[in-house]
């Protein structure tokens, strides 16, 4: 049995059912846990007031305390991890370091670069373990072995799965004490590496590193499995979109999990189990039900998930490219620096889009549908570039995945992986009729329309009925005739496109 393992944890912070702790237990007697505030992810943290982080700083506070319990520690350390791994393990005379597996192209590029250093000196290996997601993108293909590109077909294809492999959603069940390195019996102040001190508080660990703490009364670490108990309990099988309570807006039934599965403070296989566990209809595929979508789920989301974490993994580019190639970069989108900015600061003139975004900047987050209402309207309606409409999510939202945002943003932009639904748009004053009808959302996030009555602020002609809020950055109409013309041309492109295919 190997001496000492090092587990570098990452999108899994958290002890339980966590596969690298897992792995590294079955051939190791001794873990070291670490963290790497690595500088090249916080070059996108541009705000040093930026709440996800003082998430994390608490996240990695708690993390500390409950290893300390086990009489260990959590190494958190500062710097490039290309450049930190192969300095810790030639210095402690690891063989393998344990990690989850990340699939964001920039991650998978750093991961490679790492195994490539550690391969050349012949001593010591990364071995990489599906820790955030359930299943390693590739596991759900084709019966030609290609990867999905249609979600609905996935679906089906992953709930088959799961219901022949139900082992895959078992928690890794392992112990702990007695297995951890404490860091007072180890040196490494030869290795001149920046060692974060956690003995001041989740304050302290961000002024390290150059940001500021930020208390939040909404998203808090220790809530994790409250929020996801309370969620399966309570809410689970009134979730189906047959049943509109999901979509009122401001009831916020939405389960609220995604930003402690984003951090990993809740495993993936313990929410698809709990899910399955919960909803009778869980697994249910469309072909059960005659192909309708009044009968998807939670889990449909979790899947979703995956999907758009698989894909990005196959077809890297689409990061910042149409996955369509017969859009890719050939959408004259506009160019109003203006309105784009007054989008952002959720002064458009539209109640609806306005609130949502205000939740986002006040909350970090945004109700789903609202998500949805507002990249139709960025893109469709204003008829701005999907990235900058994900690259202004990426800013905010404290469960913000990069697979996810990217997927559904370029759904909304209609050239994305599923069919193109060009003419699909959502009247911002119909989706509020229907889902916030009271306006009750609305209010809550601007109270300066607390006397106006909804069915004013639900009106089509609102800025005449109302003058006194912020004028329209665009003429409803106006704009609804401009995009019908834009993805004309749009589709014109498609057709010569296929033209050209042909020939």
């Amino acid at each position: 049995m190997k001496k000492i393992s090092i587990v570098w944890l990452r999108r899994n912070l958290r002890l339980e059912d966590n596969k690298p702790f897992a792995e590294a237990l079955k051939s190791s007697k001794k873990i070291i846990p670490i963290f790497i505030f690595d500088t090249t992810i916080l070059q996108n943290f541009s705000n040093p007031l930026d709440r996800r982080l003082s998430f994390l700083a608490n996240t990695i506070y708690n993390l500390n305390s409950e290893l300390q319990e086990l009489e260990g520690n959590l190494l958190v350390l500062y710097g490039n991890s290309v450049e930190i791994i192969p300095k810790l393990i030639e210095k402690l005379n690891i063989q393998t370091i344990y990690a989850d597996e990340e699939y964001d192209p920039e991650n998978v590029i750093r991961d490679q670069k790492i195994t490539n250093l550690l391969e050349f000196n012949g001593k010591s290996k990364l071995e990489l373990v599906c820790d955030h997601l359930l299943l390693k993108p590739g596991s759900i293909v084709t019966h030609k072995k290609q990867y999905y590109m249609r979600y609905n077909p996935y679906n089906t294809a992953f709930k088959q799965y799961l219901r022949k492999n139900c082992s895959c959603i078992e928690r890794s069940n392992y112990r702990l004490d007695h297995r951890l390195v404490s860091l007072e019996s180890i040196d490494l102040s030869s290795l001149n590496l920046k060692i974060i001190n956690l003995n001041h508080g989740a304050s302290e660990i961000l002024n390290q590193i150059g940001y500021t703490y930020q208390k939040d009364n909404i998203w808090q670490p220790i809530k994790a499995k409250n929020i996801l108990n309370n969620f399966i309990q309570n809410n689970i099988t009134s979730y189906r979109t047959n049943n509109t309570n999901q979509n009122l807006l401001y009831l916020n039934n939405s389960s609220t999990i995604s930003p402690y599965l984003r951090f990993g403070l809740v495993s993936i296989r313990e929410c698809f189990s709990k899910a399955i566990a919960a909803d009778s209809k869980a697994l249910i595929t469309d072909e059960a039900i005659g192909k309708t979508e009044k009968e998807k789920g939670w889990i449909d989301g979790l899947i979703h998930r995956e999907f758009y974490a698989s894909l990005l993994f196959r077809f890297p580019n689409t990061v910042s490219e149409e996955f369509q190639d017969k859009y890719r970069n050939n959408i004259p989108w506009e160019k109003d620096l203006e309105i784009y900015c007054k989008f952002t600061e959720g002064k458009t003139g539209y109640p609806m889009i306005d609130a949502s975004i205000k939740q986002l900047l006040r909350d970090g987050w945004m109700h789903n549908l609202a998500r949805t209402i507002v990249a139709n309207f960025f893109t469709k309606y204003l008829l701005l570039d999907w990235r900058l409409g994900e690259h202004f999510f990426s800013q905010y939202l404290m469960d913000y995945e990069l697979a996810s945002n990217v997927g559904s943003w370029q759904w909304a932009a209609s050239c994305g992986t599923d069919m193109e639904h060009f003419v699909r748009m959502f009247c911002p004053f119909a989706q509020g009729r229907k889902f916030d009808h009271e306006a009750k959302y609305i209010k809550k996030y601007l109270p300066n329309l607390e006397n106006v009555s909804a069915k004013v602020i639900h009106d089509v002609h609102f800025s005449k009925k109302y003058p006194n809020y912020l004028t329209p950055i665009i003429d409803y109409q106006l704009s609804k005739d401009k995009s019908s013309n834009f993805f004309k041309q749009i589709k014109k492109l498609k057709n010569q496109h296929q033209t050209l295919l042909s020939k």
